[in-house]
């Protein structure tokens, strides 16, 4: 062979031996499938739970983390690898192609143990589908709907295929006022069922019963317009029970279904309608003109005197004033030349704001009520009333917001109204009774608009014009022809009136409860102390919330919270769990410490903490003899132990509680026992001994909370933290959120009174104040990373 031959095979062999030794042995893994009995993921984990015992551990596998093949792939929603020494077995669920899910059993080195797997497997889960087939176990639950009425909810999920119960009225001839009611609902019942709760018959005042017909007591022999003064008959059963709520009946080892219809109740259904704020402005334009030319005569002499003047009320006199020595001398006439013009103003009738739901009628009203006498005759007598109409201002609007948020579509009417200058001049002059009709000058205007968010429109030509002339003469010269005029005086008054009307729409955010438009300015007006009979109240301000958007935005929240959600779109028994029922309405871990620390300088700022006297601040402390029979001892306040904390700048004194309350051994109570001590500090290393004092177990629980007390500004510190505690316990129903701390909530303050007289002990919630309300940001985070360890424990790990 020659040179070349040996060399091409050569590089052959070479290219063989590569492909057997360095490229690894690929070969399919051996996948077993396994469908899971049940369509709730809650329940097929709790499944693969029970096959650590069932299944794995008489075959000697033990779990050991998640890595393997299945790590990272999609659609698999957990896995596990169990291992037994070099042998290994991974198992996993995954979503199945039409739904539902299934169980994933692989191994690359077991095959053996990996058949038995897969038949045990497949055994329990035979098992687990023939206890499914009896009868299911009843649970029920009810569900108040906030927004959608009831009947409409359920011929939605009707639609969707739920099994409904709703019941009809029959009468009942035997009881005036109860009802029997029939049930309707579907021919084959499938869980969960949605069973409407009946409402009250009757939940007004202003309207009849549609059961019981009762009529008012007030006797209809009074009069047509006669006022219902003598009562109505209060004829039904007082009901307490909240309306519109639905009742679910559901399989108590099934629950996954439920779960999945109240999501979809709460974020598809039962949602909020958006609210607009409508600002009005009406304007009345009036350009009056008034021409007032001509001559007023007046003369006297001693004897006599004449004048053809008008008084103020325009009205002209014509007087004669005569003595008996008669007309003397020449009479002594003054003549007076006017020539007037007046022009008006703008002036504004009204300024009205309403606050409306979306695509419903907002009605604002501004005027008085003119009152019209009524007469009924019939072939036996005739009846009298009287019968009130609106005059004024009438705005009439339905606004509805498109789908993008940024415009708005409304539909105005607007009703000018006024009563007549006729009908007005009657009315001054006092016209016997009310048996005139007046006349009404009306201006309407209704139309359809759609305009951007936040921007004004106008509504304008409205126009009354109204015109009076009067004329006053000296007789017989006024008369004369041209000459006349010298001798007469005319008046033309001319008054147009226009009315302008600019309306302004805001569409309120759904997301937004501090829409600027909703809360009151910061005033002072809106606070209330010092009051007889209702507790100080303050209102916040905006300066008092801080700007936590960087909270709000921080990655590591975002991406927190994405994770929660898709968790809990793929296991919706997620939702009702804590912390992640907090998570999706929008809470962020650690919130809380900020807002007590919001609330503490309000305190501050308010001086309340001036009205706490050291000498009645107490605690609890051991006993001073150990074989007294009491457990504790209550003779020591703070003012006892303030020489021993401010005796220099390193002194201090250190007060700390258990964070858990607990008791001893034959006690039913656990009293907040302190456990006090001296100690000498550096002034610099006081905040990290604080820091120190307060601790938490490996879990992030609390351990122990402490109150260091080395300076003057610790002791304020403890006086905010006392009077914090009382506000805290006064606004129990207020949300400690991000969301419900907003410019505009009400906050009930204790009176000062109050304070400088009350004795304040000093526990363990005091203690957790004064420690956040020093670190507040370290608080809150180091409360953010244990939520974050808590749902990833949850969540097993890395998935």
């Amino acid at each position: 062979m020659d040179v070349m031959t040996r060399i091409r095979i050569y590089i052959g062999l070479v290219s063989i031996f590569a492909q057997l030794v360095l490229v690894p042995d690929v070969r399919a893994e051996q996948v077993y499938f396994i469908e899971s009995p049940f369509g709730s993921l809650a329940k097929t984990r709790q499944m693969l739970a029970a096959a650590d015992v069932r299944v794995m551990l008489p075959l000697g596998y033990k779990q050991r983390g998640s890595e393997g093949v299945f790590d990272e792939r999609a659609g698999v929603l957990e896995n596990r690898t169990y291992r037994k020494g070099r042998f290994a077995i991974e198992m996993a669920i995954i979503k199945a192609g039409g739904g539902g899910y299934e169980f994933a059993l692989t191994s690359s080195n077991a095959p053996d143990d990996l058949d038995e797997a897969h038949n045990a497997f497949k055994a329990l889960a035979r098992k687990s589908k023939s206890r499914k087939g009896g009868e299911p176990d009843l649970a029920y639950e009810m569900f108040r709907l906030g927004h959608i009425e009831a009947d409409r909810a359920l011929a939605l999920l009707k639609a969707l295929g739920y099994h409904t119960v709703e019941f009809e009225a029959k009468s009942n001839k035997n009881a005036r006022y109860e009802q029997i009611f029939e049930v309707v609902q579907g021919k084959k019942p499938k869980l969960p069922w949605v069973v409407k709760v009946s409402n009250a018959s009757k939940t007004s005042l202003l309207e009849a019963d549609p059961v019981g017909k009762a009529k008012s007591t007030s006797s209809s022999k009074k009069g047509a317009g006669a006022p219902q003064l003598g009562g109505s008959h209060l004829h039904n059963a007082t009901t307490g029970a909240p309306e519109e709520r639905l009742l679910f009946v559901y399989d108590r080892e099934d629950p996954e279904p439920l779960e999945r219809l109240v999501n979809m109740l709460r974020t598809q259904i039962d949602l909020p309608a958006q609210q607009i704020v409508i600002e009005a402005l009406v304007i009345e334009v009036n350009t009056s003109q008034l021409n007032d030319l001509g001559v007023e005569f007046s003369g006297q002499q001693e004897n006599a005197q004449l004048s053809f003047q008008r008084t103020e009320s325009g009205n002209s006199l014509t007087t004669f004033l005569f003595s008996r020595d008669g007309f003397a001398d020449f009479i002594d006439f003054r003549g007076k030349l006017e020539a007037l013009k007046e022009t008006g103003d703008a002036e504004v009738l009204s300024s009205p704001s309403v606050l409306v739901l979306n695509d419903r009628q907002a009605r604002i009203q501004v005027g008085r009520q003119i009152p019209v006498a009524k007469t009924t005759a019939t072939t036996s007598s005739v009846s009298k009333g009287i019968e009130y109409f609106p005059v004024g201002i009438v705005l009439n609007l339905r606004p509805r917001i498109n789908r993008e948020g940024t415009e708005v579509t409304m539909q105005i009417e607007t009703i000018i109204s006024s009563i007549s200058v006729e009908s007005a001049a009657r009315l001054e002059q006092g016209v016997s009774g009310i048996e005139f009709s007046p006349i009404i000058d009306n201006r309407l205007v209704e139309t359809y608009v759609r305009v951007a968010d936040g921007t004004p429109f106008i509504i304008g030509g409205l126009l009354s014009t109204e015109q009076q002339g009067s004329r006053t003469e000296l007789p017989l010269l006024g008369g004369l022809p041209v000459l006349g005029r010298l001798f007469s005086r005319e008046r033309l008054e001319t008054e147009q009136r226009e009315v302008i009307v600019v309306i302004t729409p805001h569409i309120v955010p759904l997301e937004d409860n501090s829409f600027s438009y909703l809360i009151p300015k910061d005033s002072e007006i809106f606070d209330r102390f010092d009051t007889e009979l209702f507790r100080n109240a303050y209102r916040v301000r905006d300066d008092d919330v801080w700007d936590l958007k960087f909270v709000q935005e921080s990655p590591a929240f975002i991406a927190l919270q994405a994770r929660v959600r898709q968790s809990a779109a793929e296991d919706v028994m997620l939702q009702r769990r804590e912390p992640f029922h907090s998570l999706l309405q929008g809470s962020i871990p650690g919130e809380d410490v900020l807002v007590r620390r919001m609330l503490y300088e309000i305190v501050g700022g308010l001086g309340f903490a001036d009205d706490v006297k050291l000498d009645q601040v107490f605690f609890f402390s051991p006993p001073h003899d150990e074989t007294s029979v009491r457990r504790f001892s209550d003779d020591l306040t703070l003012i006892d132990l303030l020489p021993t904390a401010l005796a220099s700048p390193e002194s201090a004194v250190i007060m700390s509680f258990a964070a858990q309350p607990s008791s001893e051994p034959g006690h039913a109570f656990g009293l907040p026992i302190a456990t006090v001590r001296d100690t000498a500090v550096a002034v610099e290393a006081q905040d990290e001994l604080l820091w120190a004092l307060n601790r938490y177990d490996d879990d992030a629980m609390p351990e122990q909370w402490s109150i260091l007390l080395a300076n003057e500004g610790d002791v304020e510190r403890l006086r905010q933290a006392l009077i914090l505690k009382r506000v805290l316990k006064l606004n129990q129903n207020m949300a400690q959120t991000m969301q419900g701390f907003r410019p505009g909530v009400q906050i009930l303050f204790p009176t000062r009174e109050d304070m400088r007289n009350r004795w304040h002990a000093i526990d363990r919630e005091v203690a957790q104040l004064f420690y956040e309300s020093k670190f507040p940001y370290l608080v809150s985070e180091r409360e953010f990373e244990a939520t974050v360890r808590q749902v990833e424990q949850s969540l097993g790990g890395g998935r």
